[in-house]
């Protein structure tokens, strides 16, 4: 049986932890929730992704700013897409826990006739962060800019990331 003194100090760890106690329990469960989310929502952009690709692709079949572009499946949680010239492209994109991040670099240049450039050289980072809602909805978005842009559907993240890779 506790004595007088363990219940005041209990009650005074209830008193002014209890937030915090609620704020780690959100935080544990949002976690959860991104775990899960996470990589359906990757699987989601990746498929986006492809389907941007071939369709850049199709419609530039036979003009003479056509070349080979690919998306690929390095491992889980891992993609690569490339374009051999104008734009010549080198991207990787990864998940991560809570993140996607993109990694690339592009030349007006073409891939084999040293016009693209040193692949090391001018790589830019942009990284999306995972964000859960208070509906338990997953949504991505752009974790160091001042106004981060929202990525509710992982569709739209994919437009942004063939925009950012292949326009001007």
């Amino acid at each position: 049986m506790a004595t007088e003194w363990i219940e005041k100090l209990a009650d005074g760890i209830k008193e002014k932890n209890h937030e915090a106690a609620e704020e780690f329990g959100r935080a544990q469960h949002y976690a959860g929730v991104i775990a899960e989310v996470g990589k359906e929502y990757f699987v989601a952009l990746t498929f986006s992704l492809q389907e941007n690709v071939a369709a850049l692709r199709r419609t530039l079949q036979g003009d003479a700013a056509s070349s080979e572009m690919s998306l690929k499946t390095v491992k889980a949680g891992e993609v690569t897409i490339e374009r051999e010239r104008f734009p010549w492209v080198d991207a990787r994109l990864t998940h991560k826990e809570d993140t996607i991040a993109l990694d690339y670099a592009k030349r007006p240049g073409a891939k084999g006739t040293g016009m693209e450039g040193d692949a090391a050289l001018g790589r830019k980072t942009r990284s999306f962060a995972f964000h859960v809602a208070q509906d338990d909805t997953v949504y991505v978005q752009d974790a160091f800019a001042d106004s981060p842009r929202t990525y509710a559907k992982p569709e739209e993240l994919a437009r942004e990331i063939t925009e950012t890779l292949f326009g001007a």
